[in-house]
């Protein structure tokens, strides 16, 4: 059952925040709605996309690139007990004060049991069923879901990575400009934090919309300083032929 959280004013100004994608950081807050008053929660990735964005067809291909930031940023620990996969939010108490909290019915964290790439799972009731007293005796499990073939692994960032095609395509579609800038943008950082994804097209095309290369202050003050130009030129022609207009008026005049 989601529970009531609070965030601080300070959150949005923090470094760690900062240096994770617009959607990372949304997630991250999300989290904290499902989380226990221990700050653990179920870890599934295909439960967590449609508890968290049940109107986005997008998410269940993209949330374990998001979950990645936040674990490399130290943000959660992601784990596995008995095959279950549960998420521990990093300093927890820092994030949440609560009054009269719960005992957690989710096993807690112990270094054997962390995931370092946790793939896209199917969903299934079996085993944990709830996170809190909350939802204590509420529900009949359903059936377990069919298993399915897993997304592939998230890797690190291959040799030899470009450009593709498909991420040309779509930055036309989108009017996308300074693909290369933003290419090399995301490749630093990529580098610098040791991201890993399932799919780098997809975590590109990311990074360009969340403008990790904070190109759009830069295509702003270059569009106010072209029209600045414009506006100059388009007086001096005003005065050019006003002064024009004059000394043909002091002719006949004259």
């Amino acid at each position: 059952m989601a529970r009531i959280r609070s965030i601080k004013p300070e959150l949005p100004q923090s470094e760690s925040m900062g240096n994770i994608s617009r959607d990372a950081r949304l997630t991250f807050i999300l989290l904290w709605t499902l989380s226990d008053d221990e700050g653990r929660l179920r870890g599934n990735s295909r439960m967590l996309a449609s508890l968290l964005f049940p109107y986005d067809d997008d998410v269940p291909s993209l949330i374990d690139g998001w979950m990645n930031e936040l674990e490399n940023e130290g943000c959660v620990t992601r784990y596995k007990i008995d095959g279950q996969s549960f998420v521990q939010i990093r300093n927890w108490l820092i994030h949440q004060k609560i009054d009269k909290p719960s005992k957690s019915k989710i096993p807690a964290f112990v270094d054997s049991s962390i995931v370092l790439s946790n793939p896209l799972e199917v969903s299934s009731e079996e085993g944990i069923k709830d996170q809190g007293k909350d939802q204590e005796g509420k529900g009949t499990p359903p059936a377990a879901a069919p298993k399915s073939s897993r997304k592939s692994p998230n890797t690190p960032l291959p040799d030899g990575f470009c450009i593709s095609e498909s991420v040309r395509k779509w930055a036309a579609a989108n009017s996308i400009q300074n693909l290369d800038r933003h290419f090399t943008s995301f490749v630093t950082k990529v580098q610098a934090k040791g991201y890993v994804y399932a799919d780098w097209d997809a975590a590109l095309r990311n990074a360009i919309s969340d403008d990790w290369a904070k190109l759009g202050a830069t295509a702003s003050k270059s569009a106010v300083t072209d029209l600045a130009a414009i506006n100059a030129r388009n007086n001096a022609e005003a005065k050019r032929l006003l002064g024009i207009c004059d000394d043909e008026s002091k002719v006949i005049n004259a």
